[in-house]
């Protein structure tokens, strides 16, 4: 028996799930501290990352925020953690869960300048992970902890976090 195809494509579009997709890099410095930013609009410090532009892949978004951000140049990036985000429930008819991809980007040289995105990124310090745990909101620090895993085996994590900004 042959099924029929019971909705258009406008309304299957409609059904499928979408999500906001964000970026980050993880970088070390020669001690193994954590690179963090406090951004102007955010009270928690924060990885050099942001959300994807459309046309980019996930790696291109990690080192297009970290040069925007930090005027670092990212090297080669390896994935670390995917982060599934539920959506926030309070957010009306923009609450989609969110994707977020982490990307290793090694260990920053000694004389590595850090330049600042003024619109943006208020402060940026390096920090020891359990400082660095301290500062970032409760599902960033995880997926810190979970990136640093990552890093140390070769194995990139999957995380499933509850619905946040962050």
């Amino acid at each position: 028996m042959t099924e029929t195809w019971a909705l258009s494509e406008e309304e299957w579009l409609a059904g499928i799930v979408r999500a906001y997709i964000g970026c980050s890099v993880l970088l070390t410095d020669e001690q193994g501290k954590v690179l963090l930013l406090q951004a102007s609009y955010r009270d928690q410090w924060q990885f050099p990352g942001g959300g994807m532009d459309p046309g980019e892949a996930p790696a291109e978004c990690a080192a297009r925020e970290l040069l925007e951000e930090t005027g670092l140049v990212a090297g080669e990036l390896r994935l670390l953690v995917v982060e599934w985000r539920e959506a926030i429930p309070d957010q009306g008819r923009h609450a989609h869960p969110a994707v977020h991809f982490m990307f290793d980007g090694g260990t920053v040289e000694a004389n590595a300048a850090v330049r600042l995105q003024v619109e943006e990124i208020a402060d940026h310090g390096y920090f020891t992970p359990a400082r660095a745990v301290a500062l970032l909101h409760p599902c960033a620090a995880r997926r810190l902890t979970g990136a640093l895993e990552a890093r140390r085996t070769g194995v990139a994590a999957l995380l499933h976090s509850a619905g946040y900004v962050g």
